[in-house]
């Protein structure tokens, strides 16, 4: 197929935005045929959709066969530009329906694992009142890990996101929440955890379980000493390895201590891989949805009354290298 680089005159109609939709829904389903269930329709109307787009833009938006699905340059430009577009488009309805009604509609965030039994975690308590301030929005929360969860609330998928403190992109807003406290565990059926006496030596011989998305080397500082034998993207993940005696693994206090399961865990060398997290709440950067104003007004709110503690200050008592004896008291 030919394509006229004159066709686009600049000016967007419905129909384009509906193709431009159905053509954010393949990117993100990474294909035609992945992309049937979402959409609702067959190969040869999605296929016909993304050509009356290509012949509509006057440029070759991706390749398609036996190789597989991927973007042109031209179009992952098309896409970004798509996705900027379609979420302007819903924060303009959101605007409008907020000066008529109640604010409705639905606030998507994403969350890291196992927060939830963190003390210091204040979203509950914004939801809670969030919900009563608002109670016909709907919610949308997705657990996953904090690279997806940016790249999604920069993509407008998500309106906010809980992730841990590492690097900060120009285009979404951070705000610090609190200090996750964290250390090596293994249990009780782990060669270490009945020797009185642990070295770097002792650690360079075990296997460890570590994040993919978190380079422990560098964390640790431990010059090699920590052989990654296993890869993981949830904190559950590295729990259940641990769990077998045949890993050591990095975990928050507070979910080791939350876990009866995990009482037999103990802490290994505190003072070289004790360490602490940022907690940050993630936004896009610019004019906020009614969505987003709400939930950060909340917030605002509530740290008001309940300043989180800032960096550098534990906030919990550091644990020293003997098993956990939590559970129910």
């Amino acid at each position: 197929m030919r394509l006229n680089p004159r066709t686009f005159n600049g000016k967007m109609s419905d129909g384009d935005i509906r193709l431009l939709r159905v053509f954010c829904a393949v990117v993100r389903c990474g294909g035609f045929a992945a992309a049937e269930s979402e959409l609702q329709l067959g190969l040869p109307s999605i296929s016909r959709y993304i050509k009356d787009l290509e012949t509509r833009l006057g440029v070759r938006l991706c390749r398609r066969g036996r190789v597989g699905f991927s973007l042109t340059d031209q179009g992952c430009q098309v896409y970004s530009s798509s996705l900027q577009l379609i979420a302007d488009l819903e924060r303009f309805e959101a605007n409008i329906r907020s000066i008529h009604s109640d604010l409705t509609g639905t606030l998507n965030i994403g969350i890291i694992d196992t927060l939830i039994s963190d003390p210091n975690l204040p979203i509950p308590g914004i939801l809670k009142t969030y919900k009563k301030r608002h109670p016909f929005v709907e919610y949308n929360i997705t657990t996953t890990t904090s690279n997806i969860i940016e790249q999604a609330v920069l993509d407008g998928n998500l309106h906010a996101g809980l992730v841990i403190g590492r690097r900060h992109i120009n285009q979404l807003e951070y705000r610090f929440l609190y200090e996750e406290n964290c250390n090596m565990y293994c249990s009780e059926e782990h060669p270490l955890f009945d020797k009185p006496t642990i070295e770097m030596e002792d650690i360079s011989k075990c296997d460890f379980a570590g994040y993919s998305f978190l380079d422990d080397y560098d964390r640790f500082r431990s010059d090699g000493s920590l052989v990654k034998t296993a890869s993981v993207d949830s904190m559950e993940a590295v729990a259940t390895l641990v769990s077998t005696g045949c890993f050591l693994g990095t975990l928050p206090d507070h979910y080791v201590q939350s876990l009866w399961r995990l009482k037999k865990f103990r802490v290994i060398m505190p003072e070289v891989f004790g360490f602490s997290t940022d907690i940050e709440l993630i936004t896009r950067s610019g004019a906020p949805s009614p969505h987003v104003s709400a939930l950060l007004d909340h917030l605002d709110s509530l740290q008001a009354k309940s300043r989180p503690l800032p960096r550098g200050t534990a906030s919990a008592t550091r644990l020293s290298t003997v098993g956990y004896e939590t559970g129910a008291e």
